[in-house]
């Protein structure tokens, strides 16, 4: 009785145990190619899948990949997987499950574990390549492409016009970034500045800095025109509608823009040939014709220096070059020093530093034979001494006059001279011999005073004949 009931007890034992390690084995035998539970691989749970499940469902992933390419606003594109035979294997899927063994499955139902493994993964490069040469952002309708940076000449001056990026994606640039991303499984893309194509000309490039730099070197150069107590400032808000490029393509100035500059310059300030108004020793205000007395700028010239000027950037203060001159700008252009003339009182004065220096009786053309000396607002031209005047009669015969002292005012026809056939004595000169027993339109001087005079008189001096 006593055996039988220690029989009983351990049957009663051992049958649950044997029960419960043949359950276990069971379940072990299960797991032989499963993964426990809890079992995460790249994201995806494979709790209680087979290894070959495990594998299919990572490649059946893959297969299924979507790679999207997003713009900077917010526009997006996909590259599918199939299309360039996307394609993905993974050696260590079985190592896990070895790792995981069969027997230790009970623990995982109190255990999550998460394993990442590395694919090796395949495509076509030139499918690729396609693809992203077929994307909208690349190659579409809507792919506007960059704008190179230019310079426009126009009427009102130069135009620096910059680069401007457009929306087209520079495949070469976004192709490495796809790459990248399918090899490292990603799904997202975004594509940075850097990816567009860029304009190949750009305000800083060296073919536009050759051309903008010598136009803002034209622009920031001030020319300051100073005549007599007036000035005159010409800057870049003028010169530069006169910017532009010559034959070979070099940055200059219009020639003809310089030239109306420097003529209106001319315009105004010339007054070389214009009447004047005179006061004569006897406090007269007379009306003296235009000679070739007066100021007159040399508009080639001036032109000439002030376009190398602006080309070479030299900012200056200047007078312009001058063709003729006169004693002073302004009002009273002939000054303290001067010759006056009066044809009808057949008379001379030489002033000089303001003071009467001398004065004489002359004789002028011969207004009854038509030799008239010409009245006008004139300079002496030159200073001779021993000359011989040379010319012809109306009759047709010619004439040699020695004289001593020559002050020509006008060509070389008309001068100021001693005339030693009419003496030296006042009373040979003035009065009406002019209107019969005139010169040949020269005006004739006693010597003592002609040559008191002309050691006195400096070329340029004014003359004024009324």
């Amino acid at each position: 009785m006593k055996k039988k009931t220690i029989r009983n007890i351990l049957l009663f034992l051992f049958v649950p145990l044997a029960l419960i390690v043949m359950v276990y084995v069971i379940v072990s035998l299960y797991y032989v190619d499963r993964f426990y539970n809890g079992t995460w691989i790249n994201g995806v749970n494979f709790s209680n899948k087979t290894v070959k499940e495990a594998e299919e469902s990572l490649i059946q992933y893959k297969e299924s990949y979507v790679l999207r390419i997003i713009e900077p606003n917010g526009d997006s594109e996909v590259i599918h997987g199939s299309d360039i035979d996307y394609a993905a294997s993974y050696a260590n899927v079985e190592t896990i499950k070895k790792d995981q063994g069969i027997w230790r499955w009970i623990f995982a139902f109190t255990d999550v574990n998460f394993y990442t493994i590395e694919s090796t993964i395949s495509y076509s490069e030139e499918k690729l390549e396609q693809v992203v040469q077929s994307l909208n952002c690349v190659s579409g309708a809507d792919a506007t492409p960059p704008q190179d940076a230019y310079v426009e000449f126009t009427d009102e001056g130069v135009n620096l016009v910059p680069e401007q990026y457009g929306t087209q994606v520079d495949a070469s640039k976004l192709l490495p970034l796809v790459q990248t991303a399918l090899e490292a499984g990603n799904t997202r893309v975004t594509i940075d500045s850097g990816c567009y194509v860029a304009p190949s000309v750009t305000t800083e490039s060296e073919e536009i800095r050759a051309i903008m730099e010598p136009v803002e070197k034209i622009q920031g150069t001030t020319i300051t025109y100073t005549i007599g107590d007036s000035q005159e400032v010409l800057d870049g808000s003028t010169t530069k509608s006169w910017i532009c490029q010559d034959d070979e393509g070099n940055i200059t100035v219009d020639s003809d823009d310089v030239t109306a500059y420097v003529q209106s310059l001319a315009n105004k300030y010339n007054t070389w040939g214009n009447s004047r108004e005179f006061t004569t020793t006897g406090g007269a205000t007379v009306t003296v014709a235009g000679g070739n007395y007066g100021w007159s700028i040399d508009v080639s010239a001036e032109a000439d220096e002030l376009a190398q000027l602006l080309i070479n950037g030299e900012s200056q203060t200047r007078e312009p070059i001058y063709n003729a001159t006169a004693a002073r700008h302004g009002g009273n252009e002939i000054g303290d020093t001067y010759i006056e003339i009066s044809i009808d009182q057949q008379h001379m004065w030489f002033y000089k530093d303001g003071a009467l220096y001398a004065d004489t009786n002359i004789v002028t053309g011969d207004s009854g034979d038509g030799y008239d000396t010409p009245r006008g607002s004139y300079k002496v031209l030159n200073r001779l001494t021993d000359i011989v005047l040379k010319g012809e009669e109306r009759d047709g015969s010619t004439y040699e006059s020695p004289v001593s002292f020559w002050l020509g005012f006008k060509g070389s026809a008309y001068g100021i001279h001693d005339a030693s056939w009419r003496g030296d004595s006042q009373s040979g000169y003035g009065g009406s011999i002019y209107q019969y027993n005139g010169s040949h339109g020269c005006v004739n001087t006693p010597y003592s005073v002609m040559q008191r005079i002309f050691n006195a008189v400096e070329v340029n001096t004014p003359v004024l004949i009324y």
